[in-house]
């Protein structure tokens, strides 16, 4: 069925729709001239061994430079022991507790800077201090002593207003001369144990590959140039004061460490010296990246030009972590290999906690796999910490240091190693993408010219989604200044992962500009070009150059007396040019690359015939003659006749490609896709015949039968599926095999089906306290009275500034006056009135006094400190208590209840306080849930019977006191009654963060409150419709504490209690509620109305609600399935927020371009998206930032977040990120038992504490579920945990079997199909209530590239699994809404569902 899917796909326009299918033309019958003085000759064929001349033998290289005397000392201890080196100089010196006057010393005591934390001025300014931290590492064990001078530059000095060239010379020098000094001193003491002082050589605090704009992210603050001379400033100083060695440390931008060695090998070769150079790297996080995005791989690319002595990774990380990326450097690095790791991760201060032993264990992993010749400290580590690795490391024997493959390595964030397959080069072959090449396209070269540089960074993005290897970059043309846009394009590439992370080809004929390039380029690239055409001096002045930048060098076939044209003429100044490379300069022999020349055929010209066959027999010769050299070429300069005609002109590619990399040929400037495409055996063989004779030079008239035969095509068709003018070809298609009309996914018959099981109904494992059961006799026994406003009663006593602050805040710096809460500890007397006030008049609950009782709250008047929110909320607790108590020891028939008040805070965790940064939060979730928990704990050892979480204006506020208040009572193993209380801001029924009434109990519902309700903002005329709203969709008790009436024009309220006991009474007549209260503006007065009007009232009824999954955006969404055709109902999750499902939105991301990622969502919204799924799983994104980012954004525009969210993320951490960015009720994407039961229950139960339905993936600890039997077992085993163990709803837990690529070619997965909707039906009826969930795109991913096939594939695939009861899928929306099934094009349909439901083999 796939066979003949493809054959038959081949023959559609891959840009029509499914439902509106376009095939292909047909060709017109063309009769050939017939073939004149045709040649069977091979002209191409290798000669015999015996006619080649013999390979010469080359002078080795001998380095000019000698090397210093520490050279063979360090190589000699190297071979025998792990050496050490010292620990962190910042954590030493904050030791000492210096004060800014210490820094500053005499020198820099009318400085005008500060200049404390300017740890390398103490050189100078307190160099005991300095010598003291240098001796004590020594004395602990170090043989390596670094310079303290990581910052010493006049670069980095700048933050200090010291960028002076004698101030930077003087540190260095004084720095220099200290560390030199120490390790004399001991090497005297212990001759047999010699101490080194290394020039330590820090990052700058300026990165070459990032710009410090996130607006214009080709900005560089500053120039590789300034960089350059800098670092040979500090390194000339360094030398001078003594130092024995050079250290290039904790590189977390790479293209920073070049400028280094560059400014390294320029002193070494002005003072005709060599010392040794030890470079480390850092990885910053454990993507296994530096700052700038490599791999400590293709970092090691980037560096090992400089030849190394040593090569090391240093801070960011503790030991633990850096053992993948030290193996991995020890395995791909030729020289020694050294770690100075920090002392464990930072501990939530930023500093560092673990111990000189313990660190030292840790690092005994490196000793174990032997992966080291030396080790330090970096951040957090003493002399204590080296000590103890010095201890260690001194039973083990050091790393072997080993050879490597000689092959050429190159990088761009990634290593590319070229391991040719010298069987066949077209394998191995690197497509040096053409497309950023001004010569190679005219639209690149229009955005160029345009200074549109946006749409040729597309360009580079689409080349390597094409299949480029290597971006070629040419900014040649009159209309350009090549220098400037080659350094404003390479910088715009290097901040595109997407683009960057392969390496590039700086090409030019103008050295200047190749040389602009370099230094913009973090990878190791391929520089092009260099030759002979200006002479020796000259090409060997350039290649010492390009040798010192690092790159790889293209080597054109020109001399003094212009281009090699012939065989003879390629291989003579290739080879002279090797020589000169190899033997004078040094060069690596796997760095060279000669181009020789692909010169255009098929002209008409007679002397061009032969140059193809010329190319192809020199590339052989030219192999043979200089080992290890590679050979490329621009390979669209060959049919340059033929361009307009694309078949012709793309077969000439395919083929000349075929016959020069069998010589050898190892890469070529070339449009990616197209040489991915046009495979030399699908090319159209009476196409090839034609192409190959004027390629292979077989007979005269070549050229004019290649043209005859051309204008008979059609000039747009592709080289491999020719299509002629004028004719539609038929298709016929294999005949199919196997054919089977069993339906594969028909459901099984009852008998056959095992049993639904029998699930445990959930305990909750908390008791609950003795106030539940009270109050809920109560509740359906009458109506329930709750007191109204604290603040109203309390202006009544008129009270001073005086007042408020009392004997307790007398001195307090802040005005008190209006913080009403504070009044239980200053005026206890007034509070204890006012709560037995409102209980006289009948209230049944009576609320604390800490409607703002929390740090966060109490902030606004300097009292965030947390004895002082203790004191108010227990003291309020007392208080409402013990009036509880009173009352109802006076009447025992009603009994008082005292309610926890939870105000919403002063902050919203929905709603940004910035108009310029929508996305900015005052404060973040875990704040808000401590200030929460904090509060709660002193309610209740207070002595409250209830909580009541109220005025909610934003829900993510609520539902962070629910998940404290969660937390509390797991915590205290024990549960008490909740009442919860949203606020209606006005008439559009919505709360201040955007959420309708029933959104708002959805997203709270996961409480199981006791009771819900509306309170403040409205009278209760305007409540009636919200109440109502929420009585029917509410499945616990109801209440109303409305305000009295509407504000009047002075901010009060005039209504009086029984013109409110009337506008409540409709409340009761409609039986909308269970309890009802008073808010603004309502006293004792209005309460005892309140209580004598609904006393005469039954109350109430609770009812059930129907099974649902409700989930909510700023409106609900309640899924109510059609179980006779899901597909009508079906959820589609936009996937157009997932980095995976959109290039542009992950480059959006990439970019931090958060306002073109919104559009995406909105966009997805209106073409029909029910929900959204968001998901930044990619190495490139910080995923929990860009989530947090991302979702705040999203919260704020309406016409996005009406919607709810899918969370979706691999990695725990991000999702919960999510989750505490949401009020609404979110879909959480994923959870699996891959890493068994224990965490699976754990994040289970953190998923349900935040209210969110779960994705569980049908994976376990032994993998995947690719069957029908292994994900039906997945799902019910995961199932029956959730509903047992947790108490998940089953109407909240969705699964995803795994929708597996189909149409591969691989008999295994010729079911998958039929698997996941047969599984979806029987897990849909062993888990009752569950939902079925999938990334739909995956299933026909063989068919990427051609939409209506993909399409098609998706839209029976739905049609049929809809049947199966799927509910929703991760989707295109726009697309899915068209593809209707049953408006498929029937022809594309038949293949497709034979392929889908698995029907022919």
């Amino acid at each position: 069925a796939t066979e003949r899917m493809l054959e038959f796909a081949a023959t559609l326009d891959p840009k029509s729709h499914p439902t509106a299918l376009r095939k292909l033309g047909e060709a017109p019958k063309f009769e050939a001239s017939p073939k004149q003085n045709y040649t069977t000759e091979n002209k191409i064929a290798p000669k015999p061994a015996s006619e080649l001349p013999p390979v010469p033998k080359y002078t080795p290289y001998v380095d000019p430079l000698k090397k210093t005397a520490a050279f063979d000392v360090i190589e000699g201890i190297m071979q025998k022991r792990v050496m050490v080196i010292d620990g962190a100089m910042g954590t030493a010196v904050q030791k000492y507790k210096l004060s800014e006057e210490d820094f500053r010393g005499e020198r820099y005591k009318n400085h005008t800077h500060d200049l404390k934390g300017n740890n390398d001025i103490l050189v100078l300014t307190k160099p005991e201090v300095i010598r003291e931290i240098h001796e004590a590492y020594l004395a602990a064990g170090a043989d390596i002593l670094e310079t303290n001078t990581f910052s010493s530059t006049m670069i980095a000095q700048a933050d200090y207003e010291l960028d002076k060239k004698e101030e930077v010379r003087d540190m260095n020098l004084a720095a220099a001369r200290l560390a030199k000094a120490a390790c004399v001193k001991f090497t005297e003491q212990n001759p047999d144990k010699p101490r080194f002082a290394a020039g330590a050589i820090g990052p700058t605090n300026r990165t070459l590959s990032v710009s410090p704009s996130v607006e214009n992210p080709a900005f560089r603050a500053c120039t590789f140039d300034e960089i350059v001379d800098a670092y040979y400033e500090q390194i000339e100083a360094l030398v001078e004061g003594g130092v024995d060695m050079l250290l290039v440390e904790t590189i977390f931008d790479t293209l920073n460490a070049k400028a280094a060695i560059f400014a390294i090998e320029k002193f070494f070769e002005a003072h005709g010296e060599r010392m040794p150079l030890f470079i480390s790297g850092t990885i910053v996080d454990n993507s296994g990246r530096t700052l700038s995005g490599q791999t400590n791989e293709a970092f090691w690319n980037s560096v090992n030009h400089a030849k190394p002595m040593a090569i090391g990774l240093n801070c960011a990380l503790g030991a633990k972590d850096m053992v993948p990326y030290i193996e991995n450097l020890s395995k791909c690095a030729d020289c020694w290999v050294f770690a100075y790791p920090n002392a464990g991760l930072p501990n939530a201060m930023g500093g560092y906690d673990q111990k000189g032993p313990e660190m030292a264990e840790d690092c005994r992993v490196f000793m174990d796999m032997g992966l080291l010749n030396a080790i330090g400290g970096c951040c957090g580590t003493t002399d204590e910490h080296i000590k103890s690795l010095a201890d260690m490391v001194s039973t083990y024997a050091p790393r072997k240091k080993h050879g490597v493959k000689d092959l050429m390595r190159i990088s761009g964030l990634e290593p590319f190693n070229y391991e040719p397959n010298e069987k066949d080069y077209r394998k191995t072959f690197i497509n040096l993408g053409e497309r950023c090449n001004v010569a190679g396209s005219s639209i690149f070269k229009k955005a160029v010219v345009d200074g549109n540089f946006e749409k040729a960074l597309a360009i580079a993005l689409k080349q390597v989604e094409h299949g480029a290897h290597v971006i070629d970059i040419n900014m040649d043309d009159g209309l350009i200044d090549g220098e400037s846009a080659m350094t404003r394009f390479v910088n715009l590439l290097v901040s595109e992962p997407d683009a960057s992370k392969v390496p590039f080809m700086i090409d030019s004929s103008k050295f200047h500009v190749v040389e602009a390039g370099l230094k913009c380029s973090q990878g190791k690239c391929i520089m092009n070009s260099i030759s002979l055409k200006g002479g020796e001096k000259e090409f060997l002045h350039h290649a010492k150059i390009v040798k010192r930048h690092g790159a790889a060098v293209v080597v054109m076939a020109f001399d003094e007396d212009g281009q090699a044209a012939t065989e003879a003429e390629k291989v003579r100044i290739c080879c002279r040019a090797y020589k000169l490379l190899v033997e004078q300069v040094g060069f690596n022999p796997q760095d060279i690359i000669f181009d020789p020349n692909i010169l255009t055929i098929g002209t008409g010209m007679e002397e061009h015939n032969n140059y193809g066959v010329d190319f192809i027999n020199a590339t052989r010769e030219i192999k043979r003659l200089c080992p290890g050299c590679k050979i490329s070429g621009g390979v669209s300069n060959l049919a340059f006749s033929f361009r307009g005609n694309e078949p012709v002109r793309r077969a000439f590619h395919s083929a000349f490609l075929y016959h020069a990399c069998k010589a050898g040929m190892d890469m070529g400037i070339v449009n990616a896709q197209q040489v991915e495409e046009d495979v030399y055996e699908k090319i159209d063989k009476e196409l090839l015949e034609y192409v190959e004779d004027v390629l292979m030079n077989r007979r005269p008239d070549a050229t004019e039968r290649m043209l005859e035969f051309a204008a008979t095509l059609d000039p747009k068709s592709h080289p491999t599926a020719l299509r002629k003018l004028g004719e539609a070809p038929k298709f016929e298609a294999s005949p199919k095999q196997n054919y089977t009309t069993e339906n594969k996914i028909a459901p099984k018959p009852a008998s056959e089906l095992p049993p639904v099981p029998k699930y445990t109904p959930y305990v909750d494992p908390l008791k609950k306290t003795a106030a539940f059961d009270v109050i809920e006799g109560i509740m359906q026994k009458r109506v329930m009275v709750i007191d109204g406003a604290m603040g109203t009663a309390v202006q009544k006593y008129k009270l001073s500034e005086e007042d408020f602050r009392g004997e307790r805040y007398k001195n307090h710096t802040h005005d008190l006056k209006g913080n009403n809460d504070i009044l239980v500890l200053t005026k206890p007397e007034v509070i204890r009135e006012i709560h037995e006030a409102y209980l006289a008049a009948g209230a049944d609950i009576l609320e604390t006094n800490t409607f703002s009782s929390t740090m966060i709250a109490q902030a606004d008047y300097e009292l965030d400190k947390k004895e002082e929110v203790r004191d108010m909320n227990l003291a309020a607790a007392r208080l409402a208590k013990a009036a509880c108590v009173k009352f109802t020891e006076q009447n025992p028939d009603k009994p008082r209840f005292a309610a926890g008040a939870i105000g919403p805070t002063n902050r919203t965790l929905s709603v940004s306080p910035s108009v310029e940064n929508p996305a900015f939060r005052a404060c973040t979730f875990d704040e808000i849930v401590d200030a929460y928990y904090e509060q709660i704990e002193a309610l209740v050892e207070g002595g409250v019977d209830m909580l009541l979480v109220e005025t909610i204006f934003d829900t993510l506020n609520a539902k962070a006191a629910i998940f404290a208040i969660e937390k509390f009572f797991e915590a205290h193993g024990e549960r008490m009654p909740l009442f919860i209380s949203g606020t209606i801001v006005d008439n559009s029924g919505r709360t201040l963060s955007g959420q309708t009434n029933e959104a708002f109990w959805n997203s709270v519902n996961h409480a199981k409150p006791m009771a819900i309700g509306l309170n403040c903002a409205l009278g209760a005329k305007d409540m009636v419709p919200y109440i109502e709203n929420l009585s029917k969709c509410a499945d616990c008790w109801v209440f109303a504490y409305p305000n009295a009436g509407l504000p009047n024009a002075m901010g009060g309220y005039d209504q009086k209690g029984p013109e409110m006991a009337e506008d409540c009474r409709v409340f009761m007549d409609m039986g909308l509620l269970n309890a009802i209260g008073g808010c603004c503006g309502t006293t004792d007065e209005h309460i005892k109305s309140l209580a004598d009007m609904v006393s005469t009232y039954a109350p109430r009824k609770k009812h059930g609600v129907k099974d649902l999954m409700r989930i909510s955006g700023l409106e609900p969404f309640n899924y109510e399935p059609n179980e006779k055709d899901y597909r009508k109902t079906f959820i589609n999750l936009g996937e157009r927020c997932n980095v995976a499902g959109s290039s542009i939105f992950k480059k959006a991301v990439v970019d931090g371009n958060f306002e073109k990622a919104l559009a995406i969502a909105l966009k997805q919204v209106e073409h029909g998206a029910h929900v959204i799924d968001i998901n930044m799983d990619d190495g490139l994104i910080d995923g929990e930032s860009a989530m947090t980012r991302f979702v705040n954004l999203l919260v704020s525009e309406p016409d996005a977040s009406k919607v709810p969210f899918m969370i979706d993320s691999s990695k725990f951490h991000v999702v919960e990120a999510g989750l505490k960015c949401s009020q609404g009720k979110c879909i959480m994407n994923s959870i699996s038992l891959k890493g068994g039961e224990k965490e699976f229950l754990h994040h289970a139960k953190i998923v349900k504490r935040h209210g969110a339905a779960v994705v569980v993936m049908a994976f376990d600890e032994d993998g995947q579920a690719a069957t029908e039997a292994e994900k039906v077992r997945i799902c019910c085993r995961a199932y029956k945990l959730l509903v047992e163990q947790v108490g998940f709803n089953p109407q909240d837990i969705i699964f995803d079997p795994n929708i597996l690529t189909i149409g591969t070619g691989m008999e295994e997965h010729n079911n998958y199909g039929v698997d996941f909707i047969n599984a979806t039906r029987e897990i849909k009826r062993l888990c009752p209530g569950c939902k079925i969930s999938g990334g739909v795109s995956n299933l026909a991913f063989s068919f990427r590239g051609n939409e209506p096939v993909r399409r098609a594939f998706h839209s029976a695939f739905l049609y049929h699994a809809c049947k199966a009861g799927m509910d929703m899928g991760i989707v295109n929306a726009q697309q899915v809404e068209e593809d209707v099934y049953e408006k498929i094009d029937k022809e594309l349909l038949e293949y497709v569902e034979d392929v889908l439901l698995n029907r022919c083999s």
